[in-house]
């Protein structure tokens, strides 16, 4: 049917009057934080609703603050930082017109806690030491203090004196840089050190020298609206503050292509190894960012190790805060790899005191892990379980656990610095999860042939266990039950959930595995199971592997990770429609996908896959852990397992009746059944979630968190 073209005209124009007539919806959202996570005493608001020039007052707790809200063009909403927060619960109104629109705020201190739970005490300030001058309370806080760096034309960033950039001297060999919207602009950075919820943080951002000196300081426009945060490794109990030189974030990576860069002492794990208040600390952190610098299109994590323990599991329990994921050395957390890293001191005296026929190659058998391995994690972090370890705690020895000298002294171990996930027994110490009942060490290397029955009964018959101060008993370990299930609801174990599924995750590393190096290609995989396990998919993320030893490599590897999860991240804002985890995937660039590089730079696509052919794993080798040498499936998330009586249909080698009898006396209970979920395996919580929390909560998702 044909229609007049005057009258075509004529209902369109009725319409867009229509369109322009219809009333809006006025509403007030932070964007900061979200609202009932505010720190400090301010938060940045916008109004949505009420056009330019609009009649419009804003009220806080009754007080007139529309003198904080200027009209956002860019955005067209009005936007304010409004100050004046009381702790605790305060009313923000705002009416234009008939209009009329109304958000609760709870405030907190800028010291915390928030999520985290209840400081961890004694707890030493290191202000001092970080350069930021004596503490000013007993929270460690320090003032605020900014500081500039150049990157000369050949060389290392060097500090720029302030006195120079007032006047607005600069140096002869000053460099430019050109960011990724194409921007050049002198290679000048403003680091901002300070201190929040008792962490060091620190702030890199490319400066304007053009900028008058005596006018308020604003971001450069070299700045390219982009967030980059990363995170340290280990994971460590350590009872103080930790330190962090301003040049830590001195990362020419990311600072020359315009993003701004984030860490701070709470987010090195080596410090608590608790990711709970790693995640705090960038809730925290990241807004008084959003009010200072403004709102980032997107934040980016990025760091190996323990470094992609905090990344995973903020992730999963937070999301929002990270809008894509730059592990590299990846673990899935530090609850459910404990196992495997403990054990190997385990491994280590038994190997020790009754070693004898145990070639390196039977030893590396029933560990899982290449030649060494065992050995270096024993090394490195099997004391994070012994509650005396005074070195561990990074205090003064009089102030640590001693079972007589000390019984309320600083526990040492990684499960009394989350005590507030664990909860405490009946001694007030942390509870643990950690079990080893059932558990057949050796397994895969007996009915593989690598192991005899004798040394297979002998291994699981000696390995023993540890008591709750971390020392090695004749018995074997037994969890509290209730920490096995609180690992699981509050996120403590990454489950591949939360928020983990829709967002990308671009796991890098260089090969290791034969080094004996703790960080071992499995980790990978283990986390792309959890994935599909949980979601029947893991296209969001994306592998990758590169030689150890060359450099040139390690650094173009690295630059395109983060090029490519640029990309990816630009074109998730793009997509409009469909599914929160097909926008991630359809979004994904061309050099999104699984693969590996050859020594001399060659690259190959191939899927990364556990246990099959193909070129990346015949030139990358992938081992395995102790407990799924045990039996466990790669998932490797079972804390304790569900037990079965002792059978011969378990073995694939000939097993006496003598034999049997003996297994049936080591295992009184019966043997891990993996068929089967593990004890107390839940589904987590809610993300979210506010420690310590025993009830069910729902997830939380308004607000400047999902920034």
């Amino acid at each position: 049917m044909l229609i007049n073209t005057s009258i075509r005209y004529t209902l369109a124009a009725l319409f867009t009057i229509s369109l322009l007539a219809a009333p809006s919806t006025l509403t007030i959202t932070t964007l900061s934080s979200m609202p009932g996570f505010v720190s400090g005493d301010d938060s940045l608001v916008e109004i949505k609703g009420a056009p330019a020039g609009a009649k419009l007052e804003v009220k806080l707790n009754g007080q007139d603050v529309r003198a904080s809200f200027g009209f956002d063009t860019e955005h067209q909403t009005y936007r304010g930082l409004v100050k004046g927060l009381k702790l605790g619960a305060n009313t923000l109104t705002a009416k234009s017109g008939s209009q009329t629109a109304k958000l609760e705020l709870t405030d907190h201190p800028i010291t915390g806690p928030i999520l985290a739970g209840e400081h961890l005490t004694p707890f030493v300030c290191k202000t001092e030491e970080a350069g930021l001058g004596k503490p000013l309370d007993a929270d460690c806080s320090a003032a605020t203090k900014i500081e500039h760096f150049y990157k000369p034309k050949d060389g290392a960033f060097k500090p720029l004196a302030e006195a120079d950039y007032d006047k607005r001297i600069m140096p002869a060999d000053l460099s430019q840089t050109t960011t990724t919207e194409g921007k050049t602009v002198p290679y000048i950075v403003r680091v901002e050190s300070g201190t929040i919820n008792r962490a060091i943080y620190r702030i890199a951002i490319l400066d304007d020298v053009n900028h008058p000196s005596d006018a308020l300081w604003t971001p450069s426009a070299g700045w390219n609206h982009r967030l980059y945060y990363s995170f340290g490794g280990g994971c460590g109990a350590q009872y103080n503050q930790g330190t962090l030189a301003a040049t830590a974030v001195l990362t020419d990576g990311p600072l020359s292509r315009g993003y701004a860069h984030i860490t701070s002492t709470q987010n090195v794990l080596q410090q608590h190894c608790n990711d709970a208040l790693s995640g705090e600390a960038v809730m925290m952190i990241k807004e008084h960012f959003i009010k200072t610098y403004g709102v980032p299109e997107w934040t980016v994590g990025s760091g190996g190790s323990g470094g992609s323990i905090q990344q995973l599991l903020i992730g999963q329990n937070y999301p929002g805060l990270l809008d894509g994921l730059m592990p590299s050395l990846t673990f899935p957390d530090s609850a459910s790899i404990a196992p495997d890293v403990n054990e190997c001191t385990l491994f280590e005296n038994y190997f020790k005191e009754k070693g004898a026929g145990w070639s390196k190659e039977k030893q590396s058998a029933v560990e899982g892990y290449s030649v060494g391995t065992c050995g270096a994690w024993a090394r490195s972090f099997a004391a994070t379980i012994i509650a005396t370890n005074v070195k561990g705690c990074a205090i003064a020895p009089e102030l640590v656990y001693d079972p007589i000298k000390n019984p309320k002294g600083a526990r040492c171990t990684t499960y009394d610095t989350n005590v507030a996930s664990y909860g405490r027994d009946e001694k007030g110490f942390a509870r643990w999860p950690l079990d080893s009942i059932g558990v057949q060490y050796g397994l895969k290397a007996l009915n593989d042939g690598a192991i005899t029955q004798k040394e297979f009964i002998d291994l699981n018959r000696n390995i023993g266990g540890f008591d709750h101060d971390g020392n090695p008993r004749a018995e074997r370990t037994v969890a509290n039950l209730e920490a096995v299930r609180l690992a699981y609801t509050t996120g403590r174990i990454d489950s591949g959930v939360g928020g983990l599924p829709f967002v990308p995750i671009l796991h890098y590393r260089s090969y290791n595995d034969a080094m004996g190096d703790i960080h071992d290609r499995v980790r990978d995989l283990v986390v792309r199971e959890r994935l599909r396990k949980a979601n029947g998919r893991f296209d969001n993320e994306v592998i990758w592997i590169y030689p150890n030893g060359n450099r040139q490599l390690a650094v173009k590897v690295s630059a395109d990770a983060l090029d490519t999860m640029a990309k990816w991240l630009d074109g998730i804002k793009k997509e409009t429609s469909g599914h929160a985890i097909d926008k991630v995937v359809h979004a994904k660039p061309a050099a999104a996908v699984d693969g590996c590089w050859t020594a001399d730079g060659t690259r190959i696509d191939e899927p990364a896959v556990f246990g099959q052919p193909g070129k990346c794993n015949d030139l990358y080798p992938i081992h395995s852990t102790p407990r799924i040498v045990a039996g466990t499936p790669l998932a490797d998330d079972v804390m304790k397992c569900q037990l079965k009586p002792v059978s011969a249909k378990d073995y694939k080698v000939a097993v006496t009746a003598p034999e049997l009898d003996e297994l049936r006396q080591i295992f009184p209970t019966g043997v891990c059944d993996y068929s089967k979920p593990g004890v107390m395996q839940q589904p987590l919580r809610g993300t979210y979630q506010v420690l310590p929390v025993r009830e069910a909560v729902s997830a939380r998702s308004t607000g400047g968190g999902a920034r």
